[in-house]
């Protein structure tokens, strides 16, 4: 049975911090904040927009935070792909793992409607037969339930299969369901005390231990 490599969104295959950073701010403004320096608001990124949202307002007691998603998603949504873009050798490595025969998924806690039109606007979408988002039905990162639905999905073996991120919720989600982790170290997140497969400091070198693991 082929194998999987499914990837995280935001600080893996998109660097998205400044428009999310000024989605953020767009957000405080409205209820008469002050903005964030763009990398605490970095610092909040990983466990879905609503936790994004209350880190943000943490400096708030008694904010309206069902509001303020309200106001944050609709500043988000509209300016997804402001100054969002691939990271380097993103399109490489897509390419070169799909010749090789893995199928590709993404696996995010962003929605999964905002997901695609990025994917879509980036020109990557063709890559990915199975697309989770945090409106999927499924628990969150580090929860496995996704991924044990994208090798359903795709037809693949947890074996051989991969789980890419810059996260410790992305780590902990591809142990917990049999597959190989690859961290990211370019991105916004941390590692935890479960230590990844292989550590990256660049697409090709995930390209690299990918394939080397499955020769």
């Amino acid at each position: 049975m082929s194998s999987v490599v499914a990837f995280d969104m935001d600080g893996t295959l998109i660097d998205s911090a400044a428009d999310i950073g000024a989605a953020v701010n767009r957000m405080r403004v409205s209820f008469g904040l002050a903005p964030l320096p763009r990398e605490s608001v970095v610092r909040m990124v990983g466990s879905g927009a609503r936790v994004l949202v209350a880190r943000a307002l943490a400096d708030t007691p008694g904010a309206d935070l069902d509001e303020a998603f309200r106001r944050y998603r609709h500043e988000y949504d509209t300016h997804l792909i402001v100054e969002t873009r691939l990271y380097p050798g993103v399109q490489d490595t897509l390419e070169a793992l799909k010749s090789a025969g893995f199928r590709l998924a993404v696996f995010t806690n962003k929605p999964s409607v905002s997901t695609q039109f990025i994917l879509k606007g980036l020109g990557i979408d063709a890559f990915f037969p199975a697309v989770v988002g945090a409106d999927s039905g499924f628990p969150l990162k580090p929860e496995p339930d996704a991924l044990y639905h994208i090798l359903k999905e795709t037809g693949t073996d947890a074996a051989g299969s991969w789980m890419v991120g810059d996260n410790w919720t992305d780590i902990d989600s591809g142990r917990a369901a049999g597959f190989r982790t690859a961290y990211c170290a370019w991105g916004y997140g941390a590692p935890d005390r479960n230590q990844p497969d292989a550590a990256c400091k660049s697409m090709d070198d995930v390209k690299r231990a990918i394939m080397d693991a499955n020769k």
